[in-house]
């Protein structure tokens, strides 16, 4: 008899290779659920609008039962709009042949991994109770289209949880233990964002429209678009016409309370108190015009409801948790895998976890110059007349700049042989991906690893901020804990040790590139003159780009 070897356990990473692993993969629906469907179909006499309001109850078979009634409407090229327009487009006959099929799981008091994913389903029904109330608070009319968007938002979760705890385990560390973003932990996990990766199966599985609109980043609104909904909040009589109509149409959107509500739910599973959350608290009070005291006493209502309505043992939602915490300080580590259970996962037949091990930080050759000129902080250009040159060019209205290329290249040369700068590297943002990539530099080696970066402009972080207007920053000691977790992996493990300064630059609206700066080997700290040189010099050449588009 030949020996059973066992199947390869494959390392997963990016947007395709996760979705051609989950597509196939089954949602098993909680015990008591299936074995109450089941008998509802027995029942001659059950009604459907007794099945609609069990269905409507559990998340995951709210999803069997959509996908199935979407097939049906696939044809007809439209869209189910309500849990209730699902099963009646399905019928009885089609329900029970649904009910064979599925499978079931009964939650194992052990396993925290089973116990994150009920609570991954807890979190979804949560989050469709807030978008609901936001649709009825708002007066809008399609309340039950938007709770069944939004109660199908958060499947990804849960089929992580089930077939990729190895990856969640170490998102949960990253995030509740070391205050890493959640979309950039995602992003150097699993080389996309859950929320990517579930537009994608969306997708791939025909779920109705709405809620493949309000999983793509697409649609999310930019944090210039939540500006104005706070001036529109607070009658800003600046505000003018065209911005106005911009924003009334984003809050008539029917995306748009679904995004809110899973972002509520999604923020406070892990606190209540926490920056994002109160952050997030000021933007539902702008869409409703409510103070924020009166709008978190209602989420606080509609939380406990929520969780009221989907009892399993030992998996309440944490956001229902942290409402009774006495203070605001304990953040609990709610989803950490305990090591026994963590090594029995490790053995199973789960993707393995990679994480990608840091490159080698580069040899740095000595500088030239004597140890007390290299710790003395540089308060003057290397070469002044160069600077000087390369800033008059960029300012000048007559100077015949007939390219972009030409102006990246006059501010480079300005900073490095000018200002003086030892290391730079040019990040050219391509608009249609939505990416950053290394397209040139000036004293890093050959083989530094900076040369071979890419990075995500759809995923929140430092670099999108910074591709979303002018602006510039000094990573130093003073704000590096800050701002670290606010950075990709992917970037941040190709760095050497040392202060760094960023800044983008502009075409008129439009994002042209980054610059990356810093001036090892020689000056491990910047001081703040080659700083405010820096921005001044970059400031000029978005200037002399302007001029270019006009």
């Amino acid at each position: 008899m030949p020996n059973s070897q066992p199947a390869p356990r494959p390392y997963l990473h990016g947007l395709e290779a996760w979705a051609d692993y989950l597509e196939t993969r089954a949602l098993p629906v909680r015990v008591s659920i299936l074995t109450r469907f089941r008998r509802l179909l027995a029942n001659d006499r059950s009604t459907l609008q007794q099945l609609t309001h069990l269905v409507s109850s559990d998340p995951v078979l709210s999803l069997h039962v959509t996908r199935t009634a979407q097939q049906l409407h696939q044809g007809k090229r439209t869209s189910v709009t309500s849990i209730q327009h699902a099963v009646s487009s399905i019928g009885l006959d089609r329900l029970q042949t649904l009910a064979k099929e599925l499978s079931s799981l009964k939650i194992n008091p052990g396993s925290m991994q089973q116990k994150m994913y009920f609570r991954a389903i807890a979190d979804s029904l949560h989050a469709s109770f807030q978008s609901a109330e936001l649709c009825r608070m708002r007066g809008l009319p399609f309340v039950e289209e938007v709770r069944l968007a939004s109660l199908l938002y958060g499947f990804i979760h849960w089929l992580a949880w089930l077939y990729a705890p190895l990856h969640k385990q170490h998102y949960q560390e990253r995030v509740l233990l070391h205050g890493v973003d959640v979309a950039l932990a995602e992003q150097d996990i699993f080389g996309c964002t859950l929320q990517a990766l579930g537009a994608e199966l969306a997708a791939r599985w025909d779920l109705p429209e709405l809620t493949r609109d309000a999983l793509s980043h697409a649609t999310s609104p930019s944090h210039n678009d939540l500006h104005l909904l706070h001036r529109r909040a607070v009658q800003d009589p600046s505000l003018g016409k065209l911005d106005m109509r911009n924003i009334n149409q984003l809050t008539q959107q029917r995306f748009f309370p679904v995004k809110l509500g899973n972002w509520l739910a999604l923020t406070t599973t892990r606190s209540w108190h926490s920056d994002k959350a109160l952050r997030l608290f000021d933007i539902l009070a702008d869409y409703l015009s409510l103070t924020t005291d009166r709008l978190v006493s209602q989420l606080h209502q509609h939380c406990a409801e929520a969780a009221r309505r989907y009892h399993v043992a030992g998996t309440l939602s944490p956001a229902a948790e942290l409402i009774f915490l006495p203070t605001q300080d304990g953040t609990p580590h709610t989803g950490l895998i305990p090591s026994p259970e963590l090594k029995r996962l490790s053995k199973g037949s789960y993707p393995l976890l990679e994480v990608p091990p840091s490159p080698a930080p580069t040899t740095l050759a000595e500088p030239p110059a004597e140890q007390e000129d290299v710790a003395r902080p540089v308060e003057e250009h290397l070469d002044s007349d160069r600077y000087r040159q390369s800033l008059e060019r960029l300012t000048d209205p007559q100077y015949a700049f007939t390219k972009p290329a030409q102006v990246l290249q006059t501010l480079l040369q300005g900073l490095h042989q000018g200002l003086g700068l030892q290391r730079l590297a040019l990040l050219l943002v391509n608009l249609p991906r939505q990416q950053l990539q290394c397209a040139h530099r000036l004293g890093l080696p050959a083989e530094h690893s900076l040369g071979e970066v890419r990075i995500s402009l759809e995923v929140p972080s430092l670099f999108k901020r910074l591709s979303e207007k002018p602006a510039g920053i000094l990573m130093d000691s003073r704000n590096r804990k800050k701002l670290d977790p606010m950075l990709p992996e992917a970037f941040t493990s190709r760095l050497d040790q040392g202060d760094y300064m960023l800044m983008s630059i502009f075409q008129s609206s439009t994002p042209v590139a980054l610059i990356y700066a810093d001036d090892l080997p020689r000056h491990e700290q910047l001081s703040p003159f080659q700083f405010e040189q820096f921005r001044q010099l970059c400031a000029a050449a978005s200037q002399a780009m302007r001029r270019l588009a006009g």
